[in-house]
Parts: C-alpha cells; sequence; structure tokens
C-alpha cells in the first residue's frame, strides 16, 4: 500500500465525536454557545445577551497503536515543506522509510478515531431578568472510528502483507469494529438558574437534538482466522486466506465512493436516509463566597453585575449525546459466515471510501445474507464532569472529564473516553489557554494550546502532533468567529460594583435626629 493511503487511511478513522477537540476553549466564560456541547446548562448566566456564531471547523485524530518517528514534523510533511536531504535527488518527494511509523509492540487491541466537526450558524440569547437562556443552531460531524480490533490487523495495515514477519503466520480469533458516519445535528438548547442565594449558585439546562445522516458504514467481525501467503503468480504479491469468517456489514449511504461532494452535500440534508433524536442534559454549581461585591439593592430590588464571573469555583456535570438514528429506505445490513476464502493481490485496488470497501467485501464473501433493511444506531452517550477553579484575577485552571457510558465492540457511533487539565488567562478581550490531557480511553498524552481575540479563535488540543514532540499519536486543529454582544451594567446609579454599597439619604436623617 503507497504511504500516502496508509496515511489516508489513519486519518480518515480519526476525527472523533462531539468536541473532544475545541477543548481549549469549552471551558471558557466568553465563547458563549460553544460550551454548549460540554454542558447545556452553559446557555445562560453568559457574559454575553447575545452570541451569534458565525462558523467553526476543527479535526481531531487519536490512535493508540502508531508513533510518529519521522526525523520531520507531520506539519512538515503535510505542509510539503520537508527539508531536501529527506527527499530524492529532484526534491519531488519524501523518501519514505518504514522506521517512520513506530509500531506498539504490546499487544492490545488498536483503538483509532477520526473525527471532524463544522460548527453551522448559531444563536443564543441570555435574559438576565428571567434567568433564562435560550440557543438554536447545528452542527456537522463526521465520526469514524476503529476499535477492539487486534494488534496483527494493525501490523498488515501499518507494514502491509510483505513483511517478511507476517507471511506465513496464522492468525486465529481475530477481531475488530469499523463504523464510519456523517451527522447533521439540529438543536435547541434551554436553561434556567434555579437557586441564586449567597453564596450558592445553581443553573440546569437541557438540549434537543434532531439527528440527519446519508453516511453510515459499519464493518465489524468478533471472530475471524487469516494467513498471508505467497501468491502462487507473483512471488512479490500475496494472497490472505480467511477462515472461519463471523462479521457484519452494514452499507447506509447514497453514495458509492468517496468525493467532497458527499460531504458537501451532505450538509444540506434535512431528512436524509437515517433521522433520529437525542439530547443533551447538565447542571451546574457555583460557589460565590464574594457575592455581595457583585451586588447592589435599589428600590427593594438586587441587581448582580452581568458583566463579571463572580465564581471562586464551579463545578458541571453532563450526559450528552443521548440518543439514536435509524437508518431506512434503500440500507443494506449483511451477515458473513465463511469457512475459507482467499483475498488475492489488488482485490481492493486504491482507497477510494467504505462504501466500496463494502462492495468489495460482499463480492468476496459470497454468502453473505441481508438480514433487514432498516437499522437503528446509538449516539455515543458520554457523562462529562468539569471543575472550574479561579487561581487569581483572570488565570482558572479547567478539570474536563469525559467518560464514554457505551461499549465499543457494537455498531455505531463510538466515543473515547479522556480527561485534561486546562490552565487558562481569560479576559473579555484575551484568552490563552494550554490543555493537558490524557486521551483515547486514558493511553495517550496530549499538549495543545488555544488563543482568543474577541470573537477569533484558533488552536490545537495536540500542538505535540503537527511538532514532532514525544513521538505523537494523533494530532488535533481548530478555528471559529462568533460576534458577542456583551451584557451591561444597569443603569444609575448602580454603575458602581466594586464598594461598599452607601447609606441612603433617610438613614442619614434618623440618625442627626
Amino acid at each position: 500500500m503507497p504511504l500516502k493511503y496508509k496515511i489516508y487511511f489513519f486519518v480518515l478513522l480519526s476525527h472523533n465525536v462531539f468536541s473532544q477537540n475545541f477543548l481549549g476553549i469549552a471551558g471558557s466564560n466568553y465563547t458563549g454557545i460553544n460550551g454548549l456541547v460540554t454542558n447545556p446548562a452553559n446557555v445562560v448566566d453568559t457574559r454575553q445577551r447575545i452570541f451569534i456564531n458565525l462558523a467553526g471547523a476543527g479535526i481531531d485524530f487519536q490512535n493508540n497503536y502508531v508513533r510518529w518517528n519521522a526525523p520531520f514534523s507531520l506539519l512538515s510533511f503535510v505542509t510539503r515543506t520537508t527539508p531536501n536531504k529527506y527527499r530524492n535527488a529532484d526534491g519531488s518527494k519524501v523518501i519514505w522509510k518504514p522506521s517512520y511509523f513506530k509500531v506498539s509492540e504490546s499487544g492490545r487491541d488498536l483503538s483509532l478515531y477520526a473525527n471532524g466537526e463544522a460548527k453551522g450558524p448559531a444563536l443564543g440569547v441570555d435574559i438576565k431578568k428571567l434567568g433564562l437562556g435560550i440557543a438554536i443552531g447545528v452542527r456537522y460531524r463526521f465520526m469514524n472510528s476503529l476499535t477492539k480490533a487486534s494488534d496483527e490487523i494493525g501490523k498488515t495495515i501499518i507494514k502491509w502483507t510483505k513483511s517478511t514477519e507476517l507471511i506465513g503466520n496464522t492468525y486465529v480469533n481475530e477481531h475488530g469494529y469499523l463504523n464510519s458516519s456523517f451527522v447533521n445535528e439540529f438543536y435547541p438548547t434551554i436553561g434556567k438558574v434555579t437557586v441564586e442565594e449567597e453564596p450558592k449558585f445553581i443553573k440546569i439546562g437541557a438540549t434537543g437534538k434532531y439527528y440527519v445522516s446519508s453516511i453510515y458504514n459499519h464493518i465489524g467481525s468478533k471472530n475471524f482466522d487469516f494467513t498471508i501467503e505467497p501468491n502462487l503468480n507473483d512471488n512479490l504479491r500475496q494472497d490472505i486466506d480467511i477462515k472461519n469468517a463471523q462479521a457484519t456489514l452494514t452499507d447506509a449511504s447514497r453514495y458509492n465512493s468517496l468525493q467532497t461532494s458527499n460531504f458537501t452535500d451532505q450538509m444540506t440534508e434535512l431528512t436524509g436516509i437515517g433521522k433520529g433524536f437525542g439530547g443533551d442534559l447538565g447542571i451546574i454549581y457555583e460557589y460565590r463566597p464574594d457575592f455581595q461585591t457583585y451586588t447592589r439593592n435599589n428600590n427593594r430590588k438586587q441587581f448582580t453585575n452581568p458583566t463579571k464571573n463572580k465564581y471562586l469555583y464551579k463545578i458541571g456535570f453532563s450526559l450528552i449525546d443521548l440518543g439514536f438514528i435509524k437508518f431506512r429506505n434503500g440500507v443494506e445490513t449483511n451477515t458473513l459466515f465463511s469457512s475459507n476464502n482467499v483475498i488475492l493481490p489488488q482485490t481492493y485496488q486504491k482507497f477510494g471510501g467504505f462504501e466500496p470497501v463494502i462492495a468489495t467485501t460482499n463480492s468476496i464473501f459470497g454468502t453473505a445474507s441481508t438480514n433487514s433493511d432498516s437499522f437503528t444506531i446509538l449516539m455515543p452517550a458520554t457523562s462529562v464532569f468539569i471543575f472550574d477553579y479561579l487561581l487569581k484575577e483572570n488565570i482558572y485552571i479547567n478539570l474536563n472529564w469525559r467518560q464514554s457510558l457505551l461499549n465499543s465492540d457494537r455498531r455505531g457511533i463510538i466515543n473515547y473516553s479522556g480527561v485534561a487539565i486546562i490552565p487558562r488567562y481569560e479576559k473579555k478581550s484575551l484568552e490563552i489557554a494550554v490543555p493537558i490531557g490524557i486521551e483515547n480511553n486514558y493511553k495517550n498524552l496530549n499538549i495543545g494550546a488555544s488563543f482568543r481575540y474577541y470573537g477569533l479563535y484558533f488552536g490545537s488540543d495536540n500542538i505535540t502532533g503537527w511538532l514532532n514532540t514525544f513521538n505523537p499519536r494523533g494530532i488535533s486543529v481548530y478555528a471559529g468567529a462568533f460576534i458577542p454582544i456583551y451584557q451591561r451594567l444597569p443603569g444609575s446609579p448602580l454603575k458602581c460594583f466594586v464598594v461598599a454599597n452607601p447609606q441612603s439619604y433617610r438613614k442619614k436623617k434618623f440618625r442627626r435626629r
């Protein structure tokens, strides 16, 4: 397999479910409804009266099996700025060496995630008088995973069948689950302040979701054996002899090959061959020991400064991506049972999407039987715990812990678990954050950086992948723009919130008597 197709394959299997990327801005008090993917309660008691999301996009790749081990960075490889000493004589391409991919020798199962997300137009409104926040918007999510895959499958992908250490060996009880999907997510969110009693503050939120999809593919096997053998007609090529296969193939796609137009067409879908519903639920508690600093009384009414963060710390818990998508009309779900089949050289040709892969596999295993023309998959239900602490003015430290609630050996959209510590410097105009996470089910160390200037932001939750630090096993990048219309101070005489309440005129007059 040519190098570029190996890289395409791994990148296609790398973008993760909800915003596991965007971690650098998810905990900010100034990015508005970008925080809804972590906890829907973030829609209320914001620093903005009105929040308009223009656009945002990000990709995230995680794997626990292969490290980038080249003497040049992945960034230079992608941007074609690799130094000439690593290129051929005319400098047209990089001279690739097998050692540039460092393969794990642990023998553990593979887990690879490739996710992309585009944040579409969205609008949020915070109504202080009612303690109410509402939002509406759309997200486009491209989610792929290869999970519970045997170590030998990974070696075959990376080293390919010509590897001398693989030829002639029989591998038994192999397994793996590949899932690939593109989903449009339309959502309304509502949040409400339920407790505002010094120093306690509690708010809750809920998001309803309508899912639309016309691209979903699945290949899964809980058991098969395979042997790589030399081809009888060409000693430079190999056959793959598969025995005792028990597998399922699912094709729910309107497309036959991988094209850019697949995704652009999908982004305008409102009906699709797959439709479903879901939602998020969240609660946030804030501890505000200096609550009086931010409040004033006037005409027997209490006013709170809406422009400032007021907590020493806050704790949040949410359940996100609860839901399902049901596919019907033109979908195909097959079950494979095979005692012996041989895959000849060049059977699969160049990788052009999972649709032709499934079609080719069906043609190899002629015993495939169609089970149904409709099926349902679950969204990747996840619990999220956050803790945000004010160290000193404008400096916070955030804990973000995500735990996947569903198993990864299934047909559906798969998520991974992770935990991150995110120190950040935060002001209305400027923000810098440095997420440090243990991702991919607590296997990968990621170090990132993000930057926001008013309504513009960009960053990476794994900048080490681009800079070739620590032999990275993933990459991440995101950017976006929004328009914030901030809360304003109440009118006179309550403009000042930084001094103690002055005595009223009547109190002074009474004392003179």
